[in-house]
């Protein structure tokens, strides 16, 4: 197989015989100097079809946390007859990890929709149940039992991300109200949003499920909101911008947005601020 991009040391994307792209692991294979043909004698795993947005995760998560991510992928593509989203081992890895960065930060979130997603959802629950128990085994941790909630839907979103179904009024209706937030941003902090990067889409997924909380009202149980001041003091503008995006929320769902809502409204924001910005918009816009 051809080497088309070297992501890092150990990661690359190829294209094999056939003509097709995809991502591969495996020791080496991604070396500055190494040879432009790997053998698949060297290739550890493949991903295909995955959107290119996704593959700055690989410098970013731990190998062993991409692996066992890509194990539980394999473990739901088995189990659940529905199509998955080739990316679910790549969003599964991105929810694992920042999991396992608050466990061991002790840094907790309440999941008040766990009930409702064993019930609803319960071959996801399952595998999230399996995902559980490896993540305290293979990392060393206590882990909360409502973060199985958060796994399980994670890979329901990721059979929803693959359906095309069509866009029912509701569904319009967030679309509009998700640009208008965006908008938002772009004016109160002057940048120009790159609706490609990966820390948008973490955003933009973010926020689909914050207004379905909204929609159902179930407003998120944290233990978080003593957070609220303290960072609306470290990052008054993005503060701002948030309490502008709460406003338009409440006004369109005349619901309230919490303050452990925006705490995390706030931890997205300032993501999609520092790291996935395309250049400068005027502040009038």
């Amino acid at each position: 197989m051809r080497v088309v991009k070297r992501i890092n040391h150990n990661a690359a994307l190829l294209v094999n015989d056939k003509g097709t792209e995809l991502v591969a692991l495996g020791k080496g294979i991604g070396f500055p100097d190494g040879p432009d043909e790997v053998s698949l004698a060297q290739i550890e795993r493949t991903f295909y079809n995955v959107d290119a947005r996704y593959l700055p995760l690989l410098n970013e998560i731990d190998p062993k946390v991409m692996e066992f991510s890509a194990q539980i992928a394999d473990v739901a593509r088995t189990n659940i007859s529905r199509e998955l989203s080739a990316n679910l081992p790549f969003t599964l890895a991105d929810h694992i990890s920042f999991a396992i960065k608050r466990c061991r930060e002790h840094m907790f979130v309440q999941m008040p929709l766990s009930c409702d997603v064993q019930q609803q959802y319960p071959i996801e629950f399952k595998i999230a149940m399996l995902a559980h128990a490896g993540i305290e085994r293979e990392f060393g941790i206590s882990m909360p039992r409502g973060e199985r909630a958060g796994i399980a839907l994670c890979i329901v979103n990721s059979v929803m991300a693959s359906s095309s179904k069509a866009k029912s009024n509701d569904v319009r209706r967030e679309e509009r109200l998700i640009e208008k937030l965006v908008a938002i941003i772009e004016k109160d902090l002057a940048i120009a949003v790159d609706r490609d990067a990966f820390d948008y889409a973490r955003y933009d997924t973010h926020v689909r499920y914050l207004l379905e909380r909204v929609r159902t009202g179930e407003p998120l149980n944290t233990d978080n909101a003593a957070l609220y001041r303290p960072l609306c003091e470290e990052h008054p503008a993005i503060a701002a911008c948030v309490d502008k995006m709460a406003e338009v929320i409440e006004e369109t769902y005349h619901a309230s947005i919490v303050p452990e809502e925006k705490v995390y409204l706030m931890l997205h924001v300032n993501r999609v601020y520092a790291g996935n910005v395309t250049g400068k918009v005027p502040a009038d816009k």
